[in-house]
C-alpha cells in the first residue's frame, strides 16, 4: 500500500508495514494449505467475511488490530511453519515471507514481555 498524508497506516512503522503487507500477500495460500475458510477465520478474529475478502485481494488494507489478530489465530495452532512447509514447492517466496513474519512476531512478543 501507498503512503499517501492522512492515511490510517501512516502511524506504524515501516517493519509493522511491511509485515502487513507479507500477511496480506500470504493469508490466501496459508489458508488453503492450512483448510481454513474465510467463513471460520473471520469468525475467529472477529471479522466478517466480507472484509477477509477484502483484504486478501487488496480491496481494503488490513490493520495493525486486524493484522495482531490473523497472525495469532495462525501462530496460536503452530500453523505458520505447517502451512509454510505446505506451500514451499508451489510459492517460496510466500514461504520466506510468512518464516520473516515468524520471526518478527517473536521479536514483538520478546519486547513487548520484557517491558
Amino acid at each position: 500500500y501507498t503512503q499517501e498524508k492522512g492515511d490510517f497506516l501512516e502511524d506504524l512503522t515501516e517493519r509493522q508495514r511491511k509485515m502487513i503487507n507479507t500477511l496480506t500477500q500470504a493469508m490466501p495460500y496459508l489458508r488453503k494449505e492450512l483448510g481454513v475458510s474465510q467463513t471460520v477465520l473471520a469468525t475467529k478474529v472477529g471479522m466478517s467475511r466480507q472484509m477477509i475478502s477484502l483484504i486478501e485481494r487488496g480491496k481494503q488494507p488490513m490493520t495493525w488490530t486486524q493484522f495482531l489478530a490473523i497472525v495469532f489465530f495462525f501462530k496460536s495452532n503452530n500453523n505458520f511453519k505447517k502451512g509454510a512447509r505446505a506451500i514451499a514447492k508451489k510459492q517460496p517466496n510466500v514461504v520466506e515471507q510468512l518464516l520473516l513474519l515468524e520471526s518478527d512476531m517473536n521479536y514483538y512478543e520478546k519486547r513487548g514481555q520484557s517491558k
